[in-house]
């Protein structure tokens, strides 16, 4: 221990002496993650920040980029704006059909549609670990927190534009003006967004077959009639089409990456309208802020399904999502107490069409060609009560003690049918209609220890994602149950060498109960409750000022994930049981065992940087049985940028040495298909400030 201590005291002189004359220093964010604000480095909570800066120089367009630029989060990619993606964090994964485990959420409002593009970014602050307590059901990982610039007092604005490889080309506009001085401000944002896409399809020699063609738009109007209130009245946009064709076999992917043989290209749409009303009353003992949100999303997918050249099956899916929220809370404090009160409702309609062709007949067995059609309406209610609160003992020790209290209840129906009489087939109309309520209580509470430049805190948490229906089983087979997870945690934060070093680490234990684990009968799939599963894990950053110049960091999110208990029946195409498996000691799919990135960014000249950045992924099991997997790899980003006369000039590229790797895969006919990465991107961009 002594021997620590005098290599401490030792590095410590030793950097002293070396920026003797250096006195730049890290600078602490400012975060709302816990709905008010605080610093990151004294917030006892494992998250990582990406600024505006870090969103302009890393070439941040969507949540995939987030993802990317974030350690120990990972994204299943299968489309462009794909709502069968979904993200895992800490080991724990959702399924194609039920809730994500990390909550999307912007500027404090829940949206269900995740994988989408966000304009004019302040911040992004993505939370590790569940977050029920103050954010509700969902959130048993983690959530990405979005933050957006407020409209100001000031008149001005920027353009910018950007050309890349694959016929890439994107326009961005943004203007801020003061209506009315001091009081009344407005803030707007477009950008248009088009490309030839990644693949390119052989059977027709179609090279823009999963093009992308889009619209982003935001718009914020903001009042401030006297000096304690504040409204915030936005609206955004999201409007795009897309082609659908990037699965091929999971060998041909290996080989020819950038290739499908389909003769089908497929066909894409997606448009996402959110409304949202802020209202804050802010005086010096209380803050009262009121959230009043709306959001529809439309999402078409038409895709080949059998990923050959034989016109055999087709696949179009349409789905129609309505979300609305309310959400209350007061934030006030009383000597070395602080607390937060609130209250929240969501009601959900998620209505989902799925037309399943079979586009040739089938002369052995005497079955015409047929289209069989699903339907399903899933509405659900939530509502909440919430509370969260610190009390500080003296300045070395406090207590932070959440509860929440979360009640929902789901109506659902579902009709299955066909364009033919095939009841010869066992094949017949049916439907159900069913409903069920659950209720849960989330508390959380963390110890917390303050040293002068050291933060140390212990904290248990529980985490939950509801339960469900999944519309792409058997008609029998649908129900799902809540997934209930114990969350033990323990963080240390610090700041060395005169804030020039900061480290954060959280080492993790997760005990979850009834995980909601998918089974895949291509096109079909069946989520059920595993017994018993354990993750254990930590994350890790480090960010260094090395000189005045130069900045490092790094990060990594590793988890020790598998299933203490599991045993699962193995059903037919029809949903019946014919056998059971013991999948206990195996690791869950579609998680990684580890991402981290290193960056490192070197400032010269009066504006200019150069940035590189190192993105790697860890083993990913695609299969219950752990016989498939994405084998590590890592890739590569760089980018440089330049300042002068309000101009900004960025070059930038990702993925440089065109690494191969795969983004999904499944089985379906005893053959595996799967999704390529995108390969080696580039391009530049120039804005211009006024």
């Amino acid at each position: 221990m002594k021997r620590v201590y005098m290599n401490t005291l030792l590095l410590a002189s030793l950097s002293s002496t070396l920026f003797a004359n250096d006195v730049v220093k890290l600078e602490d964010i400012t975060v709302t993650a816990q709905k008010k604000k605080e610093s990151k480095q004294e917030i006892a909570l494992s998250l990582d920040i990406l600024n505006s800066k870090d969103i302009k120089e890393q070439k941040i367009l969507d949540t995939e980029d987030i993802v990317n630029s974030t350690p120990g989060l990972f994204m299943i990619k299968t489309n462009h704006h794909g709502t069968a993606g979904f993200l895992s964090l800490r080991g724990i994964t959702p399924t194609m059909e039920g809730e994500q485990s990390i909550g999307f959420f912007v500027d404090d409002i829940y949206y269900p549609m995740f994988d989408s593009e966000i304009l004019d970014i302040k911040r992004v602050e993505v939370l590790k670990g569940p977050q029920g307590t103050l954010y509700g059901k969902n959130t048993e990982s983690g959530v990405i927190n979005i933050i957006t610039n407020k409209p100001v007092n000031e008149n001005s604005g920027n353009i910018e534009f950007g050309l890349a490889n694959n016929n890439t080309q994107e326009y961005k506009a943004l203007v801020n003006t003061k209506l009315i001085d001091n009081e009344v401000f407005l803030r707007a944002a477009l950008r248009k967004y088009k490309s030839d896409g990644y693949f390119e399809n052989k059977y027709n020699n179609n090279k823009k077959s999963d093009h992308t063609d889009g619209i982003d738009g935001r718009v914020a109007l903001r009042y401030l009639p006297t000096d304690n209130l504040d409204f915030i009245l936005s609206y955004d946009r999201n409007d795009y089409e897309n082609g659908y064709s990037g699965f091929n076999t999971l060998n041909e992917v290996l080989k020819n990456p950038g290739k499908v043989n389909v003769d089908f290209d497929g066909k894409g749409e997606f448009k996402n309208d959110k409304f949202a009303l802020k209202s804050i009353y802010e005086n010096e003992n209380l803050t009262f802020t009121s959230i009043t949100a709306a959001s529809n999303t439309k999402n078409i997918d038409y895709n080949d399904l059998d990923f050959t050249t034989n016109d055999l099956m087709r696949l179009k899916t349409n789905r129609d999502i309505d979300f609305l929220s309310q959400e209350f809370r007061v934030n006030s404090s009383y000597k070395n107490l602080k607390y937060l009160i609130g209250g929240y409702f969501s009601k959900e309609d998620n209505k989902e069409s799925v037309d399943f062709e079979m586009r040739q007949a089938n002369p052995l067995y005497g079955m015409p060609k047929f289209t069989k059609f699903t339907s399903s309406d899933d509405s659900t209610n939530n509502y909440a009560l919430f509370s969260q609160a610190n009390y500080a003992f003296n300045s070395f020790f406090d207590v932070t003690l959440g509860l929440r209290y979360d009640k929902e209840h789901k109506d659902y129906k579902y009709k299955v049918g066909y364009d033919k009489d095939l009841s010869m087939f066992g094949m017949i109309k049916d439907s159900i209609k069913k409903s069920k309520s659950s209720s849960q209580v989330l508390p959380k509470v963390s110890f917390n220890f303050n040293f002068e430049k050291h933060l140390l805190y212990a904290s248990y948490t529980k985490g939950y994602k509801a339960g469900g229906y999944n519309s792409l089983a058997p008609i029998n087979n649908q129900e799902f149950e809540d997934e209930l997870s114990n969350n033990f945690e323990i963080g240390l934060k610090s700041r060395f060498l005169n804030d020039r070093l900061f480290t954060n680490l959280a080492i993790y234990q997760i005990y979850i109960d009834d995980q909601q684990v998918e089974q895949q009968y291509y096109p079909d799939s069946i989520t059920s409750n595993a017994g018993k599963s354990e993750i254990k894990g930590l994350d890790l950053d480090v960010t260094y000022q090395a000189t005045d110049k130069l900045v490092l960091s790094a990060g990594i999110g590793y988890n020790d994930s598998k299933f203490d208990e599991y045993k699962d029946n193995i059903l037919d195409g029809s949903g019946n049981i014919i056998g059971q498996k013991d999948y206990s000691g195996k690791r869950a799919p579609n998680t990684p065992k580890y991402t981290y990135n290193i960056t490192a960014k070197y400032n010269f000249l009066a504006d200019t940087y150069i940035l590189a950045k190192l993105n790697g992924v860890g083993d990913i099991y695609y299969n219950l049985d752990n016989s498939v997997k994405q084998k590590s790899y890592e890739l590569v980003d760089l980018s440089f940028g330049t300042s002068f006369n309000n101009c900004d000039i960025r070059l930038w590229s990702k993925n440089i040495f065109d690494k191969t790797y795969t983004t999904r895969a499944f089985e379906m006919s005893n053959e595996w298909y799967a999704r390529a990465g995108e390969g080696r991107t580039f391009g530049f961009e120039l804005a211009y400030k006024f």
